[in-house]
């Protein structure tokens, strides 16, 4: 167990100063705004309608992820990268849901990882929204939209590495990096590291003369 904690400290201290100061591998924003943003159905002039019903603004921090090799603890490069701040809204009509059913969409941001596996998602107000308001959003009780937290999913040599972050826990990214370990391209392991501790554990390395240490973390 004291190895485990040991290695995620390790694997978030590497490349934690240059995270500091991240060249902006996130670069382009896509928010649904009409019911066939959110459906990506077929184009259809009665789906080009905007939102009527908004649940609770959430405001999401700053991200700091880092992909790694599960085995090698060497970083992943992803040049296709996609972070989804989801939430989910009543859809009605909804085929064999009389009263209708939750259906999911999110904003979406496009990055890539730099050289040492790390992106920086920037901070957002996610602004849960829906197309549908009318009785089956009040009874039997009520059915606003709501964040359903943020999804991540970057594109291997071998598959798709997925990652899901609750809503209770994007908070933790005010105060932690989350390292992604990826094993056989695409199962992951999440591990938490305080920025603090990453701060330390990156000191050490610069100053350790352990070679196998260096030769394996940097």
């Amino acid at each position: 167990m004291k190895l485990a904690i040991f290695s995620a400290l390790l694997l978030g201290s590497i490349g934690f100063a240059s995270a500091q100061q991240l060249t902006n591998t996130c670069t382009e924003w896509f928010e649904p705004k009409t019911f066939q943003d959110a459906i990506a159905a077929s184009p259809d002039p009665k789906n080009n309608r905007p939102a009527v019903i908004f649940g609770d603004t959430v405001a999401v921090p700053v991200m700091r992820f880092r992909f790694v090799d599960g085995a090698s603890g060497q970083p992943i490069r992803s040049q296709a990268l996609t972070v989804n701040y989801g939430w989910r809204w009543l859809e009605y009509p909804y085929p064999e849901h009389p009263l209708g059913a939750w259906s999911k969409t999110s904003d979406q941001l496009s990055c890539s990882t730099d050289e040492n596996g790390w992106i920086e998602a920037p901070e957002h107000l996610v602004k849960p929204r829906g197309w549908y308001k009318g009785v089956y959003t009040s009874i039997p009780w009520p059915k606003r939209p709501s964040f359903t937290g943020i999804g991540a999913v970057a594109t291997t040599k071998v598959g798709s590495a997925r990652v899901n972050v609750s809503p209770e826990d994007v908070k933790k990214f005010k105060s932690s990096v989350l390292i992604v370990r990826v094993y056989d391209g695409w199962r992951t392991e999440l591990s938490w590291v305080t920025q603090r501790s990453a701060r330390y554990l990156t000191r050490y390395r610069l100053t350790t003369s352990n070679p196998d240490f260096r030769d394996r973390w940097l």
